[in-house]
C-alpha cells in the first residue's frame, strides 16, 4: 500500500519542532528516510549543505549595518552611504523573495535536503515540501497578520534611513543628533520585535507549516511511484531552511539547474495544507509580483473543472511571504504551489506556538495529496 498522509503526519509529529540544523530536524528527517526506504525501487539520498538557523541572523546583520550607517552619517557620509545602501538592497531583495547578496551569512548549521526518486525519461515531476519549522514571530500573531504588508513597507522605510541620513550629510547638511538617535532606535526596536517571540518560545511546532505539506507530498509521490507516468521520473524533494529564506530550495536549484533545464521539469510544491480551504497559488510576491501562470497552473485549473472531487479547489493570490517554488518560477520552470487558507484568507497559526497538530485539518491534507497526484497525471507531457 502507498504511504498515507495521516500516517506520515503522525510519525513526524513526535518531535516538538524541526528547527534548521537541530537534533529534532535531523531525527525527523531520518524517520522519514526510514519510511521511504520501504518504497520499491526508490532511490533515497540526502544532499547536505550549511545554512543559518533562521532568517533572524540576516535581519540582525542588516539592522546593525543600517544603525552603523546612521550613527556614522556625519563623520564618513560616503562610506556610510555605501554601507546603508548594501543593507537596504539586501533587505529589499530578501523581502521581494529574490537572491540577496548576504542572505547566506551565518550559515554555520549542517543540514540536508532529502531526495527520493524513481523512474527515468524526458519528463521530471518534482513534488516538494519543506520540513523545517519556523521561529516564533511577533509579525505572525493573529492580530498582526492583517497588517503584515503595511508593517513590511514601514520597516523597509526605516531601513532606508541608513541611506537617507548619510546622503543628506554628503551634501553638507549635518543631521541633527536627535534624528540620528531616533532612527537608530527605530531599527533597534524592529529587531527586538522580530526576535522577541523566538527568544520566548523558540521554534514553532510547525504542524500546519509545514508538516502537513511534507505528509501530502510524500503520500502523492508514493501513489505515483506505484503507477508511474510514462517516460517520466517522479522525484520527492523535502527541503529545509525554507524558514531561513527558502535557502534549501535555492541550494537545490543551484546544484541541479543544468539537469532541470535540460529536461521537461515540472514542480508541484506543497506548503501549509492544514486549513479548511485548499487552493493553488497563481500570484504571490513581496514588493513585485510573482506570477504563476504556466503549464502546471493551467493543468491545476483544468483538474478542478473536470474532476468533481476538486471542484472546491480554486486559484488564490498569496499576500504574506512566499514559497520554495519562487526560485523555480523565476527560472522559467513550470511550477505550482498548493496551500490552504481559512475563511478569512489566512493560514492558521503559522509561525506561532499555536501551530499544533490538533489544529490541522487532515482532510485538506489528504485532498492536497490527491490533487498533487491528479495534476501530475493530467499534465499533457506525462
Amino acid at each position: 500500500m502507498p504511504l498515507s498522509a495521516p500516517d506520515i503526519f503522525a510519525r513526524l509529529s513526535e518531535w516538538p519542532h524541526r528547527g534548521v540544523g537541530t537534533e529534532e530536524e535531523l531525527e525527523a528527517r531520518e524517520a522519514l528516510i526510514t519510511e521511504l526506504t520501504g518504497e520499491f525501487d526508490v532511490e533515497v539520498k540526502e544532499e547536505g549543505f550549511n545554512a543559518p538557523t533562521s532568517y533572524l541572523p540576516f535581519l540582525w546583520l542588516i539592522g546593525i549595518m543600517a544603525i552603523i550607517a546612521i550613527l556614522g552619517a556625519n563623520y564618513m557620509p560616503d562610506i556610510m552611504m555605501m554601507l546603508g545602501a548594501l543593507a537596504f538592497v539586501s533587505w529589499f531583495l530578501f523581502f521581494d523573495w529574490r537572491r540577496s547578496p548576504i542572505i547566506w551569512w551565518g550559515a554555520n548549521r549542517t543540514t540536508a535536503n532529502l531526495v527520493a526518486s524513481k523512474g527515468q525519461g524526458k519528463n521530471l515531476f518534482i513534488l516538494m515540501a519543506h520540513i523545517d519549522s519556523a521561529p516564533a514571530s511577533f509579525a505572525y500573531r493573529a492580530n498582526q497578520v492583517p497588517h503584515f504588508r503595511f508593517a513590511l513597507f514601514a520597516s523597509t522605510c526605516v531601513i532606508a534611513l541608513g541611506v537617507v541620513f548619510p546622503l543628506f550629510a554628503s551634501f553638507g547638511l549635518n543631521v541633527n543628533g536627535a534624528f540620528i538617535s531616533f532612527g537608530a532606535a527605530l531599527i533597534a526596536l524592529q529587531l527586538l520585535l522580530a526576535s522577541m517571540d523566538f527568544w520566548r518560545f523558540g521554534y514553532t511546532p510547525g504542524a500546519n507549516d509545514n508538516l502537513s505539506g511534507v505528509a501530502a507530498a510524500t503520500a502523492a509521490a508514493s501513489r505515483l511511484w506505484r503507477r508511474m507516468p510514462e517516460d517520466s521520473e517522479v522525484r520527492l524533494v523535502i527541503t529545509t531552511a525554507e524558514e531561513a529564506g527558502m535557502l534549501g530550495s535555492q541550494h537545490y536549484l543551484n546544484v541541479h539547474k543544468n539537469e532541470l533545464k535540460a529536461r521537461k521539469t515540472y514542480l508541484v510544491n506543497i506548503d501549509t495544507v492544514g486549513c479548511e480551504n485548499l487552493r493553488f497559488v497563481t500570484k504571490s510576491g513581496g514588493f513585485t509580483p510573482v506570477n504563476y501562470q504556466n503549464a502546471l497552473t493551467h493543468v491545476a485549473d483544468r483538474v478542478c473543472r473536470i474532476n468533481q472531487d476538486f471542484e472546491r479547489v480554486t486559484p488564490a493570490h498569496h499576500h504574506v511571504g512566499d514559497f520554495d517554488s519562487v526560485w523555480f518560477a523565476r527560472a522559467g520552470i513550470p511550477s505550482v504551489t498548493l496551500a490552504s487558507y481559512d475563511d478569512y484568507g489566512h493560514m492558521t497559526g503559522i509561525h506561532t506556538p499555536e501551530d499544533t497538530i490538533e489544529k490541522v485539518d487532515t482532510n485538506t491534507m489528504i485532498l492536497a495529496a490527491r490533487f498533487a497526484e491528479a495534476i501530475v497525471r493530467t499534465c499533457p507531457n506525462s
